[in-house]
């Protein structure tokens, strides 16, 4: 980048991203609740009739979510592949078994997207299992790695309350996901 000072700040690249992403989110969510209230479904998508304008909208959109797809794999891939490449000694063989490992990453999702039959209770439980663990649990463990060498009472008590209240999160999102998923596969 030439001007990496303007991907951070107020005004930088990422928040100006992330604030039209998430003003999009909220706004689709919002008048979706509005038009459908109670009878949303997961995606908004399901709500949309079955007339050809709207099928046509349905097309464009999967067609959207196609082409785009292997692209959001682009953040992943950095992080995964380097230490994958290591363990291969033939040069010669990194970038094709490199086109292989993203085929795969992009077939396991599609497949397991094809699979679960809703969605949204598969999301609930990623959800429930992550979210609690980097909000929740990470950052109370990682204060107390930091500043093990200060000595403070409260900050312990603090951190030790958090780190409770985060597994009891865990627990119990992750249980009821659990239970909601085996009800809705087998009962």
């Amino acid at each position: 980048m030439k001007e990496p000072e303007a991907f951070t700040g107020w005004t930088g690249i990422l928040n100006t991203g992330m604030t039209i992403v998430a003003v999009m989110y909220i706004a689709t969510g919002f008048y979706g609740y509005l038009k459908y209230g109670e009878a949303a479904l997961g995606s908004i998508t399901l709500n949309i009739p079955n007339e050809p304008l709207y099928i046509s909208v349905k097309l464009i959109f999967a067609l959207a979510i196609f082409i785009s797809y292997s692209l959001q794999f682009y953040v992943p891939m950095q992080i995964m592949w380097p230490s994958l490449r290591e363990r291969i000694s033939n040069e010669r063989w990194q970038l094709p078994l490199e086109y292989v490992f993203r085929a795969f990453l992009i077939m396991f999702t599609f497949t397991m997207a094809a699979v679960i039959p809703d969605l949204g209770l598969f999301i609930a439980l990623v959800g429930a299992a992550s979210s609690s663990t980097l909000a929740l649990i990470f950052p109370p463990i990682l204060d107390m790695i930091s500043f093990y060498k200060q000595k403070s009472l409260l900050r312990l008590l603090k951190n030790l309350f958090i780190l409770i209240f985060g597994l009891f999160v865990f627990v119990s999102g992750t249980a009821v996901s659990i239970k909601e998923i085996i009800n809705t596969l087998f009962l």
